[in-house]
């Protein structure tokens, strides 16, 4: 695997790129960073965006082949990435992640909800203190990401309550389609309890969405 951090250079090419950004987010972004694989033909990599000191978008980028930096929009840096972790090892961790839950419509059919406006709508005729209800649609994402089951499948467990940054409700347009999905940022820390499976599940990427900026998880040693 390879890891890398992906800047945007001033220049009049990169100013077209950054108005496509504003115009269309993160599914703009995802077509940008394609840009850096224009030898590969099905996607082999995952991002996360986040806005530099310079107030430019700046990318982290973990990729199955090296990114190639052709366009003179992009400053690109890349390093292999080959962690070498131990059971029992806690790191620190921040994860930007689509969390959403399957619930039965009344046709009977299974259908994916954001988990956080799921919760909501379980309890809008209970709760109408603002500041209740958002503590409870935070509680909804918190218990998804520590969920038992899913954990044992990434390998880890947390070492507490994750904390959460942010959480965005995206809609994009790709061609004909408008995409509808959210995304929630956490941080906290983890002890890896199997390292092949917590480095599988790495280079696969952390829940749903992740052609549009969703489950790179960025690591750092406790």
């Amino acid at each position: 695997m390879f890891l890398s951090k992906v800047t945007m250079i001033s220049s009049p090419q990169t100013a077209q790129e950054l108005a496509k950004l504003q115009r269309n987010g993160v599914y703009a972004s995802h077509q940008l960073i394609w840009q850096l694989f224009s030898n590969v033909t099905e996607r082999s990599f995952l991002y996360r965006e986040e806005m530099g000191i310079t107030g430019m978008p700046e990318f982290y980028v973990l990729s199955k082949t090296e990114p190639q930096a052709s366009l003179p929009i992009f400053s690109c840096v890349t390093k292999v990435f080959e962690p070498k972790l131990k059971k029992g090892q806690r790191l620190s961790f921040k994860l930007r992640v689509n969390p959403t839950v399957c619930v039965k419509g009344d046709d009977g059919k299974q259908r994916r909800h954001d988990v956080m406006m799921q919760a909501k709508y379980n309890v809008k005729d209970e709760l109408s203190d603002a500041q209740t209800l958002k503590m409870h649609m935070e509680q909804a994402a918190i218990n998804w990401l520590n969920n038992e089951k899913r954990l044992d499948e990434w390998g880890i467990t947390l070492d507490f309550q994750p904390s959460i940054d942010g959480y965005t409700q995206h809609k994009v347009q790709k061609k004909r389609h408008q995409i509808q999905f959210s995304s929630v940022d956490y941080q906290g820390m983890l002890t890896v309890q199997n390292p092949l499976k917590f480095i599988n599940q790495y280079a696969k990427g952390f829940g749903r969405a992740k052609g549009m900026g969703c489950g790179l998880m960025m690591i750092k040693r406790a």
